[in-house]
């Protein structure tokens, strides 16, 4: 009996850390009310506006890019001139938070929350 209560003790230790971020999948119509004119910003400092119609702003330390932005079967889209390649990520907003996590279909993860224009 105690080696049993030791396991269950192990196993609930272990699904502490991954019950603190609750990711859900949105929609495309939940991207559009997610995303339509509010501004991200990410991680690693940069910020990103996102307009209504479809316009988007990124902007890095000093640097500034203007593309575009839809949601496309579940997906958020985007694509940055001169390139004419859209690029899609699954789009998910964590539950306790509000933060937003974009992620590619490499696994690769961007996580941004919302802030005031």
């Amino acid at each position: 009996m105690r080696r049993w209560a030791m396991v269950c003790g192990l196993i609930a230790g272990l699904a502490g850390p991954v019950a603190a971020e609750d990711w859900q999948a949105l929609d495309a119509a939940a991207i559009l009310q997610a995303l339509t004119g509010r501004s991200l910003a990410y991680e690693d400092g940069a910020r990103q506006d996102f307009r209504d119609g479809g316009g988007t702003t990124y902007r890095a330390g000093a640097g500034e890019s203007e593309g575009r932005w839809r949601a496309e079967s579940g997906r958020y889209c985007s694509v940055w001139p001169p390139s004419e390649r859209w690029s899609c990520y699954a789009l998910e907003r964590d539950t306790e938070t509000g933060r937003l996590r974009f992620v590619g279909s490499a696994g690769d993860i961007t996580v941004g929350a919302y802030q005031e224009k």
